[in-house]
C-alpha cells in the first residue's frame, strides 16, 4: 500500500497491525454476499457532501464510475480510515484519508481532514498542498492560492522528492513532484482569479524543476504558458513557445494536453479534434476563438465544456464569468 511509510524498530509491529487491518477491510467488502459495492454499514456508503455549484451555477455531479472503479475507491478509503484508527500521529495518515475522500469527490470531507492534520503538524507543505488542491476544486480560490503559496515558502529550502500517485499510471511512474506540484498548481489555479502573471509565473517554475524534466510536465506547462501568454497580450512569444514543442513527443500520460499543445501550434484542426476532445482540449480550441474574436462560439463551447463534466471545469467557468460580469445588467 503506497499510503504507508516503512519503518525500523518498534514501529514494525505498528505496520504489521495497519496490515492486518487493511486486509479486513477488503476481505469484508469482497466477501459480502450479493454486493458489487460496499454496503450501507461501511462509512463510505454514503456522502454527506454538501450540493456544490460551478462558478456560474450549474451543479456538480458525481462521476459517472463504473461499479468496480467505485468499489474500489471505496475500498481505498475504508483502508484510509484503518490507518487513521491505528495512527493519528502520523502526517501521512491524514494526507491519505484526505485524498481517498477526494477521489471520491467528498472534497468538504478531505478538506476538514487536511485542516485537522494542520492542526497536529502546521508546517506541513504535504498537507498544505492537498488542501489548497482540494479547494480549488471546491472553488475557494482565494484560499487555495494562500495555502500554495505558504507551501511553496516551506518547501523552498526541502530537498525535493516524488509525489506518489493515488491512481497509478500505466507504466507505474510518479511523474510529478512536492515543489513542481505546488508551483503548477498555483499558476493553475491562478488562472481562476484572472491572476495570468501568476498563472505564467507558476509554469515557468514547475518546468524548471529537476525532479519533472519530461515531456509530460512539459506539455502541460507549455499549455498553460501559452494561454497566460495570449492573456497577457504576449501573442508572439506564445507563439514561439508553442512551436519548441515537437511533433514526436512519447508521453505516459498527458495526452490530452499533448493534443491541446499541437493544435494551438497549428498541428491539428478543430474538426480533426472534435469528436473525441476532453474538457482541455475542448478549452484550448475554446480560447482560440476567444483570441480570435469570436466570442460567441467561444462563450458557447465554455458552456458545453462546463455543462458536459460532471466535475465543471473551472477554467472554462472563470471565463464565462468573466464575461456575464461585463454585461449590463
Amino acid at each position: 500500500m503506497s499510503y504507508m511509510i516503512v519503518a525500523d524498530g518498534p514501529m514494525k509491529t505498528r505496520l504489521s497491525i495497519l496490515g492486518i487491518i487493511a486486509s479486513f477491510c477488503i476481505s469484508t467488502i469482497s466477501c459480502a454476499p450479493g454486493n458489487d459495492t460496499a454496503d450501507d454499514r461501511t462509512a463510505t456508503a454514503e456522502t454527506t457532501e454538501p450540493p456544490r455549484m460551478t462558478l456560474i451555477g450549474t451543479p456538480l455531479r458525481e462521476p459517472a464510475w463504473s461499479p468496480e472503479v467505485k468499489t474500489r475507491l471505496e475500498k481505498d478509503l475504508l483502508i484510509a480510515e484503518a490507518v487513521m484508527a491505528v495512527a493519528p500521529e502520523r502526517e501521512d495518515s491524514y494526507i491519505w484519508l484526505g485524498r481517498r475522500f477526494g477521489y471520491l469527490t467528498r472534497w468538504s470531507e478531505a478538506i476538514a481532514v487536511f485542516t485537522q492534520g494542520l492542526e497536529k503538524f502546521p508546517d506541513s507543505y504535504k498537507l498544505l498542498r492537498f488542501r489548497g488542491r482540494h479547494l480549488a476544486r471546491y472553488r475557494e480560490f482565494d484560499r487555495a492560492i494562500a495555502d500554495y503559496k505558504r507551501a511553496a515558502e516551506l518547501v523552498e529550502d526541502k530537498q525535493d522528492s516524488y509525489e506518489p500517485d493515488g491512481i497509478i499510471n500505466a507504466r507505474h511512474q510518479y511523474l510529478g513532484s512536492y515543489r513542481s506540484n505546488m508551483h503548477y498548481y498555483l499558476g493553475q489555479t491562478s488562472w481562476a482569479v484572472g491572476d495570468y502573471q501568476a498563472t505564467l509565473q507558476g509554469m515557468e517554475r514547475s518546468s524548471r524543476e529537476p525532479l519533472v524534466q519530461h515531456a509530460d510536465r512539459l506539455v502541460a506547462t507549455t499549455y498553460w504558458r501559452y494561454l497566460a501568454l495570449r492573456k497577457l497580450g504576449r501573442h508572439d512569444e506564445a507563439r514561439v513557445l508553442v512551436r519548441k514543442v515537437p511533433q514526436d513527443l512519447e508521453l505516459v500520460e498527458n495526452f490530452t494536453y499533448y493534443k491541446g499543445v499541437l493544435f494551438l501550434q497549428g498541428a491539428h484542426t478543430k474538426e480533426e479534434l472534435m469528436p473525441e476532445a476532453d474538457s482541455i482540449i475542448k478549452f484550448a480550441i475554446s480560447m482560440d476563438h476567444h483570441f480570435r474574436g469570436e466570442q460567441e462560439t467561444a462563450e458557447m463551447m465554455w458552456q458545453e465544456i462546463i455543462e458536459g463534466s460532471a466535475q465543471g471545469f473551472w477554467p472554462a467557468e472563470s471565463e464565462l464569468l468573466a464575461v456575464r460580469k461585463e454585461m449590463p445588467q
